[in-house]
């Protein structure tokens, strides 16, 4: 099969259509070979005096003066006809914003105002220490009058409260349920008496720990 013809040709014939044609002749082919005696003849070398004559006047032609820059033409009298021309320069533009320094008329530009200051970050107010009842969250007459005080002069401010179970870390430092219990009975205790002194519920925050003694109230802003 290969040897009388190549297998791509086979296929496009089987094909058929423009891919099974024969290519096109190459453009020329009918034509007769070209040869020596088709190619021009060489020109005829120039004499002594003709290459003097070329010579002179490409000479010339470099030292020739260059040609003088023509004026423009002034405008003709019916193009000019039925126009004004102002007498002096029109006056500056007033852009606002733009300082025109050394021209006469300039409004000089007022400065920017300087940044507002920014509001000072009060702290937290100090934490009002409140002793219970050992072993229960009843609180006495000087704390009731503590809190009351604090309600008074909260403002805005919200109110952390925090009570303690009095659990001793050094002889347990498990955390014990019932200290984490009465912890955190002292501490809604604290923050019914602030409720009953006309504070909002929720402004106040509630923190309980089994460790540690009593409790207290603090302002925070």
């Amino acid at each position: 099969m290969t040897g009388c013809a190549s297998p791509v040709r086979l296929y496009h014939e089987a094909e058929g259509g423009d891919i099974a044609s024969l290519r096109q002749p190459i453009p020329g082919s009918d034509q007769p070979y070209p040869n020596l005696a088709s190619v021009p003849a060489k020109p005829a070398a120039l004499t002594a005096t003709e290459k003097q004559a070329v010579s002179a006047q490409l000479h010339a032609a470099r030292t020739a003066p260059a040609e003088p820059t023509r004026a423009p033409a002034p405008a003709s009298p019916g193009a000019l006809a039925g126009l004004t021309l102002p007498a002096s320069a029109p006056p500056l533009p007033d852009v606002p914003g733009i300082n025109l320094a050394g021209l006469p008329d300039s409004a000089p530009v007022e400065p920017a105002p300087p940044p507002a200051p920014a509001a000072p970050v009060r702290p937290d107010g100090p934490p009002i220490l409140l002793a219970f009842q050992p072993k229960s969250a009843l609180l006495n007459a000087q704390a009731q009058t503590a809190l009351t005080a604090l309600a008074k002069a909260r403002g805005s401010a919200k109110i952390r409260v925090a009570g303690f179970g009095g659990q001793d870390i050094a002889v347990n430092p498990a955390p014990d349920a019932a200290a984490l219990t009465l912890a955190l009975h002292r501490a809604r205790r604290i923050a019914d008496a602030l409720t009953a002194a006309g504070v909002p519920p929720a402004k106040i925050t509630l923190v309980a720990s089994a460790a540690g003694s009593g409790g207290f109230a603090q302002l925070v802003y």
